[in-house]
């Protein structure tokens, strides 16, 4: 187990806190700072919605992929060395986004940022965590990190749609360079070396097959959109994915430095709670992608005015996740897991009412109960996750739960937008056949479906925005449902294997679960 060289006190010691706390926090919220962006990225670098979904999950997937092994890695380098190495590769894919002239640049910077954070996040909690002093502390520590986490994610959209609205949107990227240097500067001088722990080797063959598994999926469901299911490419894909993650449960089940071990899947509620993770991740998660295209590609919002339609999820979500841990301790886990996944799903499911038309009045009570579901939800699911299994396994099973929140995002945004993209191409091309285009109907079709309205078609470029507007709606209208609809299926797995008595202790309200162990197990990052 590595420990400080030597106690860090006083100034230095809360600035080192703040510096650790503040260096995680941008890796959390750059999960969701782009969304807004997203529809003014398209336009600028002209990009199918197809290359959206892989901006957005290129950071997601890397760092789901590669969390439970940062952790490790972090412990091998040392946790200040760890944190040191993350932040700098963090800043170089930050500086890649910022200076990206396509949507494909755009999407490597992005996995590259993925991938420091996959690190970044285990070490700042193990920091954290050796910088408290103190069992209560610790507690106290990793529980307002969990609570301002959840702050950042729902916030993220806000913050974002401001600075697009005021600078441009490279500055996503371009202020973390910045910020990471002060922050690399900080922890040089106020964190004291960590000595590497010794003995925990790296699952290299789990790594690889789970991330390629992962990959090909997202790439199977994405893409074949484009080319079609039935494509040789596509359906190679699948191949791949599932071989993958058949060999990749085989090794895991044999190896014994496994990055998942298996036998964490004895535990009835556990599953559950990966179970459950995935699917918040499937539909609530991925719903942030989908709601940012809403208020800004079919109701007209500039990136601002759609970061502020966030703010009914980003409130309720802080007010519902420290009033879950309490009504948990009394009521059970099951039941508020499951009340949560009815409240998020009802939320998702009613934008399916949706059109160009409806504007924000018809649906702020929705983007309301989408917050509210999610912050009664996850803060029980990691607590019921850490609380069933031994304590020297709670980084692990939290590392778990973080990747199946994660992968599920990923898994969300490619299937559901799946979905999405082709209502909206179905749509798009009959609007358009029903207007005298004549031969101008491909080369149209293809530039709204880039977000460009051409200026020089038969049609006023007014008509044919608003013909664009209302297909993009059609076409969210679907990806919402299914993603209600998937969020409230999980109520069955919920009940199935969750907690109905009271479980867990009121003092977790904030969000906060089991500490993590640093050391063998190395802690990851847990979102409320």
């Amino acid at each position: 187990m590595s420990t400080p060289a030597a106690p860090v006190v006083g100034t230095r010691r809360r600035v080192a806190l703040f510096t650790v706390f503040a260096t995680s926090l941008i890796a959390m919220l750059d999960l969701t700072i782009s969304a807004v962006a997203l529809p003014v990225i398209r336009t600028d670098l002209s990009a199918s919605l197809t290359s959206l979904q892989w901006m957005f999950d290129a950071y997601t997937l890397a760092f789901a992929g590669l969390v439970l092994t940062g952790g490790a890695v972090s412990d091998r380098l040392g946790h200040r060395t760890g944190l040191l190495a993350s932040t700098s590769l963090f800043i170089v894919g930050s500086a890649v986004c910022g200076l990206a002239d396509s949507a494909g640049v755009l999407i490597a910077g992005r996995a590259l940022q993925g991938v420091g954070a996959a690190m970044l996040v285990p070490a700042a909690m193990a920091l954290i965590s050796l910088l408290a002093g103190g069992d209560a502390a610790r507690a106290k520590l990793l529980g307002i990190w969990s609570a301002l986490s959840g702050a950042a994610i729902a916030f993220g959209p806000v913050a974002g749609g401001w600075l697009v609205a005021t600078f441009d949107w490279r500055i996503l990227f371009q202020i973390n360079v910045p910020l990471g240097i002060a922050a690399i500067v900080l922890v040089v001088f106020t964190v004291d070396s960590i000595a590497p722990a010794e003995g925990r080797r790296l699952d290299l063959p789990g790594l690889l097959l789970g991330s390629l598994g992962a990959l090909a999926l997202a790439y199977g469901i994405i893409e074949g959109v484009v080319v079609g299911f039935g494509s040789p490419v596509i359906l190679g894909s699948f191949a791949v994915a599932v071989l993958a993650l058949v060999a990749f449960i085989a090794v895991e089940r044999r190896s014994e430095h496994a990055m998942m071990p298996l036998s964490l899947f004895s535990s009835k509620p556990f599953t559950a709670s990966t179970i459950v993770a995935f699917v918040l991740g499937f539909g609530l998660s991925s719903s942030f992608f989908f709601l940012s295209q809403l208020l800004q590609q079919a109701f007209g919002y500039s990136p601002f005015k759609a970061g502020i339609g966030f703010l009914p999820a980003a409130v309720m979500l802080v007010l519902a996740a420290p009033i879950a841990g309490k009504l948990m301790a009394r009521y059970g886990a099951a039941q508020i897991v499951s009340v949560g996944l009815a409240v998020g799903g009802v939320g998702l499911a009613a934008l399916w009412f949706t059109d160009a038309d409806t504007g924000y009045g018809g649906i702020w009570w929705a983007v309301g109960l989408i917050g509210i579901g999610w912050g009664l939800t996850l803060p029980p699911v990691n607590t019921v996750a850490l609380g069933s299994v031994p304590p020297e396994r709670a980084g692990t099973a939290s590392g778990t739960v973080e990747t199946g929140l994660q992968f599920g995002t990923v898994v969300g945004i490619a299937a559901i937008g799946a979905a999405q993209v082709s209502t909206f191409l179905d749509d798009l091309r009959d609007r358009l056949a029903a207007q005298p285009l004549g031969g101008e109907l491909g080369r149209v079709t293809e530039q709204l479906s880039e977000g460009r309205v051409p200026g020089d078609a038969p049609v006023a470029a007014d008509v044919l925005a608003d013909v664009a507007r209302a297909a993009s709606a059609s076409g969210l209208n679907v990806a919402f449902l299914v993603a209600g609809l998937v969020t409230i299926a999980a109520i069955a797995p919920t009940l199935w294997g969750m907690p109905r008595k009271a479980f867990g202790d009121p003092a977790a309200a904030g969000g906060q679960t089991a500490e993590p162990a640093v050391g063998s197990d190395a802690p990851s990052s847990r979102s409320t």
